[in-house]
């Protein structure tokens, strides 16, 4: 009894910590909160289901984030619990609706996917899409990331109030539940002027024209081939301009090949489409494909890269049961763990394939309810051993697949699913997994043109609703080169002369490096010139040795005066040859 007044006697604000923004990703995975410090630990075993351990707050110049884990269990926020997140957006315990010592103005029921917004007595409900709410991940977690906008109504009281100082309370809302804070007046935090710069855009362009570029797209009820949604669609995929696309929900087979052909007419495409609602489109002859499980959800293409590769690429594109049939998807990620280790194993498989074959796996993996889905297909983790046989590590040096972590080209997002009205918040439906035994990693990433701005979007001659009227789903891409250190290699056909990459970040506001590659050394030239010819800045005129060289441009002309926004083009003179890459610079 002393034990429990001594905890409301501390001050409201005694859990209060200064804090600065950081940028942070919402996409489920957690590295980039290690240097956002703790602002309150919760003792473990004070609660009777959930016992959540510590809370974590941060900012950036869009959203508030929040970052929470339990000690032990998993959960799901997007169902099943009666988590309660409480928001004091002024700091002031007299307004909005009295809870656990604050006065919270947003409270949100992540079970219910709802909640309500408490200004001037009154109350009314909110959904997600009014809080721009993000969460991540989209599985059952331990921990879990939040983003609100900082512009959402409840935290600015419909326009009144800019949010600079506000308290947090984190509930479960059930008999013996825990909070945290465990003490009255919630954990106080303050929102600094110091600025998180945004993502430097990623650029659509490949590192390496090497590269094999997969795109992974769910064309929603198979509308690519929709009148309306066709021309979305065409701009998204020759502004990628991938070699292999891997499509969901496509069932309507009889078009689609000749479709891409003619949106890409200077390249012969082959198509796998006899798999349920699942196809593979690619610019290399495709030697074999098969589907790999009884309900035909996932399908296997063994793709003719012996010229690029040394090996053929082995393609497995997913599209699992939708929603809350756990129990379907659980069944089809475990018996695709066992036709693989067959195959792997004892070479008993749908065609034959040579042992250390490049894969990667891709789809609409529908993952939005238990983590072990994941963990089956990652780590070879197969939950019915009964049925299904013996656990295997799925990539061939005997260890787990990578599951990769893209995010949108121009914002801290890994979702790849999203429906404005719908109750279910974004997420990351969509994924992209490969063996790191065999296969090196380029560029990836997620494609969301509402996120892009007019000049970028020019560049890539895509419109801002691009992607949002042709899916539900967003396209996601993923290059890729062959891993030269387990014996797979390609030959690497060296230049004639030079290479002038393209520059990064591009489209860029402060700084952007342009490399180059020279395979003698040689008198170079390099300047950044504008539209109309005229040279801006003369960056190097000097001898440069063989390899790769890297200059800056920060912007400035050759009076050392900020250049307007605009395209800009980066010019190499190497002897009688001259290579020309676009600049975009946004401010």
């Amino acid at each position: 009894m002393i034990k429990g007044l001594k905890k409301f006697i501390f001050s409201p604000f005694i859990f209060s910590l200064a804090i600065g923004g950081h940028p942070i990703n919402i996409d489920g995975s957690f590295e980039d909160w290690v240097d956002v410090p703790v602002m309150y630990s919760d003792q473990e075993g004070d609660a009777i289901d959930a016992d959540f351990s510590f809370l974590k707050v941060t900012y950036d110049s869009e959203f508030l984030f929040i970052y929470f884990k339990f000690h032990d269990g998993e959960f799901l926020m997007q169902d099943w619990n009666d988590f309660h997140l409480y928001v004091d957006s002024d700091n002031n315990s007299s307004t909005g609706t009295s809870f656990h010592g604050i006065g919270a103005e947003l409270e949100w029921t992540f079970g219910a996917r709802s909640g309500y917004q408490h200004f001037n007595g009154e109350q009314s409900e909110i959904y997600q899409h009014d809080l721009n709410l993000r969460i991540g991940p989209t599985i059952t977690s331990q921990e879990f990331e939040i983003a609100i906008s900082r512009e959402a109504f409840p935290l600015i009281m419909n326009g009144l109030h800019s949010m600079t100082n506000g308290r947090i309370v984190l509930s479960e809302v059930s008999e013996g539940g825990d909070f945290l804070p465990d003490e009255v007046g919630g954990v106080t935090f303050s929102i600094n002027e110091d600025d998180v710069l945004p993502p430097d855009p990623i650029p659509l362009e490949k590192y390496s024209e090497d590269d094999i570029r997969i795109l992974s797209y769910n064309t929603w009820g198979t509308g690519i081939i929709d009148d309306e949604r066709q021309i979305h669609f065409k701009r998204v995929i020759q502004a990628l301009d991938p070699d292999i696309i891997a499509l969901q929900e496509h069932s309507e087979w009889e078009e689609i090949d000749d479709i891409i052909q003619a949106w890409f007419p200077n390249e012969q495409w082959y198509a796998s489409w006899t798999h349920r609602d699942l196809v593979v489109l690619s610019r290399f002859s495709i030697i074999n494909d098969a589907s790999m499980i009884s309900s035909n959800r996932t399908m296997a293409a063994l793709l003719n890269t012996e010229n690029e590769f040394g090996k053929n690429l082995l393609v497995f594109n997913s599209h699992l049961s939708c929603c809350s049939n756990n129990e379907d998807r659980q069944q089809q990620v475990d018996e695709f763990a066992s036709v693989w280790r067959e195959w792997v194993l004892n070479s008993e498989g749908p065609f034959e394939i040579e042992e250390g074959t490049p894969f990667v796996h891709v789809g609409d993996f529908n993952y939005v309810g238990y983590r072990q889905q994941v963990a089956t297909i990652r780590d070879g983790d197969i939950e019915d051993e009964n049925q299904y046989g013996n656990d295997f590590l799925p990539d061939w040096d005997s260890t787990p697949i990578i599951d990769l972590f893209p995010r949108h080209t121009h914002k801290r997002m890994g979702y790849t699913w999203r429906k404005d009205g719908s109750s279910f918040n974004p997420g990351k439906l969509d994924y992209v997994f490969y063996s790191d035994a065999t296969i090196d990693a380029g560029k990836y990433f997620i494609l969301n043109t509402l996120a892009i701005d007019d000049i970028y979007l020019n560049n890539y001659e895509l419109h801002s609703e691009d992607t949002q009227v042709a899916s539900d789903h967003l396209p996601i891409v993923f290059d890729i080169s062959i891993n030269s250190e387990v014996g797979i290699e390609k030959e690497h056909v060296l230049p004639i002369a030079a290479i002038l990459y393209p520059n990064y970040p591009n489209p860029f506001n402060s700084n952007t490096s342009i490399t180059f590659y020279l395979l003698d050394p040689e008198i170079i030239d390099l300047s950044i010139i504008d539209v109309t010819g005229n040279t801006v800045k003369k960056l190097m005129n000097e001898k440069r040795p063989a390899g790769n060289s890297i200059v800056n441009w920060d912007g400035k002309n050759m009076n050392g005066e900020s250049v307007t926004s605009g395209i800009y083009f980066c010019l190499l003179k190497v002897n009688e040859e001259s290579f020309k890459s676009k600049i975009v610079l946004l401010k």
